[in-house]
């Protein structure tokens, strides 16, 4: 097996060249069924030919370069040669709408825009550029491999204003992938599909992974991604996903060896059904300003979400949670300058505005300090009541959201998506198994079923789900 790098000094696809040049770095679809691959060689060889068509239409070293798209090799391809000219990646959600993607890239003041869809490109601020294999350079370009430049923007919303810039250098992504791979095995020669957005940080990280281990990664259209779970050995899903996989005809016959799980509170019913079929469930805890994962654990029973990986150091203050360590980013990007997250004060020290506790060595996450709302006079944390829900065996997913109430200040409710239809019936069932289990402010007053389009998130938007809440009134 090809020696794992504790650090590059090259870029990392060079490295894999020399070290595995004909073992495929990239398939789109099943590589053992003729499915188009790309080895190391030739991936090194489509950066710099990339890279040179970024040259020739005019980007330049710590520019931004904004690409709105959904996953493709096309935008593999650009976000590996965005680095390589020292400019610096920003992946926007190509699913919203054009009002909200001016305000964002206005804000961040981007030099250059990439998007397939023409007629949204048109109204989009910054240079729009083509791939176009005619539109090479034949200038050298001098930019060198440091793990400390700026290379990504990643956005992340909070409960208001526009989502925060976050700003990455290889050294966070690598060290977030090499205390990942302290714990998860994933060798040279396994695959990892991209099946989350590289818009999304725990998408990047996916990239990072690979890049770190010289391994394969998996490309598909969206609507193969269920069958492609059949042909690697690793995934990064959200609970929905993997529930449809094991309810398919895949399930029966997969290579799948591990999954890493995000994006929601995992029901226990799922991770028992993946370990059934032979997939080890992986659960944990993350942010983007922290590269990805910070916490994890094979799934099981518990609540909690992990001892904490390499490279990364959490603590607890006033039940807050702190995190530090080299995964930790940059800072934030605004008016075309990187600005610290942390204080004066802090040492070095992030304060997450997560609520923690600590039980036998085990992180468990109390949820949101911005979260809590109260309701006749008691503080309620909405992801008490979710954990309970989630124990439901007919329930999926929920998010607990407050609404007014004139006579208690606020009372919760619950938007989720179940096992079978949310009638009448199940809706009495929920009822009366939350009047057994939680005080009366923590019960919800109505139910809602979670719209589809927040179905295909990542991670839900609680602010956004608020707005859809209100609009039901």
């Amino acid at each position: 097996m090809a020696q794992i790098k504790t650090a590059f000094q090259m870029w990392p696809w060079q490295y894999w060249a020399e070290q595995r040049p004909t073992e495929i770095a990239i398939a789109l679809g099943d590589a053992n069924a003729g499915a188009v691959t790309w080895n190391w060689i030739e991936v090194t060889a489509n950066i710099e030919t990339y890279a040179q068509q970024l040259v020739a239409q005019g980007v330049k070293r710590d520019q931004l370069v904004a690409v709105v798209a959904p996953n493709s090799i096309d935008v593999l391809w650009l976000l590996l040669a965005i680095i390589r000219v020292g400019a610096r990646y920003v992946g926007l959600n190509p699913k919203l709408p054009s009002k909200a993607l001016i305000e964002q890239l206005t804000a961040l003041g981007n030099n250059h825009i990439w998007c397939p869809d023409i007629s949204v490109a048109e109204q989009l601020p910054g240079h729009t550029l083509s791939l176009n294999p005619a539109v090479t350079s034949e200038r050298i370009i001098p930019v060198m491999w440091q793990e400390h430049r700026p290379v990504s923007l990643t956005l992340t919303s909070g409960s208001t204003g526009l989502p925060k810039a976050v700003v990455h250098h290889p050294q966070s992504h690598l060290a977030s992938a090499s205390g990942l791979l302290k714990q998860m095995t994933f060798t040279a020669d396994d695959s990892w599909l991209l099946s989350l957005p590289l818009f999304h940080i725990s998408g990047l990280a996916i990239v990072w992974r690979w890049l770190y281990r010289g391994a394969r990664i998996v490309l598909v259209e969206p609507a193969l991604q269920q069958q492609a779970l059949q042909w690697v050995s690793h995934a990064s899903l959200v609970p929905t996903q993997l529930q449809r996989f094991l309810d398919s005809e895949y399930a029966h016959q997969h290579q799948l060896q591990q999954v890493l799980l995000g994006g929601a509170t995992i029901p226990v019913s799922l991770t028992t059904a993946a370990e059934q079929a032979g997939i080890e469930c992986w659960s944990g805890y993350g942010m983007t300003e922290m590269a990805s994962t910070i916490t994890v654990k094979r799934a099981n029973s518990s609540a909690g979400v992990g001892t904490v990986l390499p490279n990364r150091e959490l603590i607890l203050r006033d039940g807050e949670i702190w995190v530090r360590g080299k995964v930790l980013c940059l800072g934030y990007y605004r008016n075309n300058t990187i600005f610290s997250l942390l204080g004066c004060d802090d040492d070095d020290w992030f304060a997450t505005k997560d609520l923690g506790e600590w039980h036998d060595d085990e992180l468990f996450i109390r949820g949101r300090a911005d979260n809590m709302f109260i309701s006749g006079g008691e503080n309620v944390q909405p992801e008490d009541i979710e954990q309970v829900l989630l124990q439901h065996a007919a329930v999926n997913q929920v998010i607990v959201l407050p609404i007014d109430d004139h006579d208690f200040g606020a009372r919760p409710v619950a938007i989720v998506t179940t096992a079978q239809p949310l009638d009448s019936y199940l809706v009495d069932q929920l009822v009366t198994y939350m009047s057994q289990n939680v005080a009366p402010h923590k019960r919800p007053i109505r139910y809602f079923s979670l719209p589809e389009c927040f179905t295909q998130n990542v991670k839900v938007s609680r602010s956004d789900l608020a707005k859809w809440l209100a609009s039901q009134a």
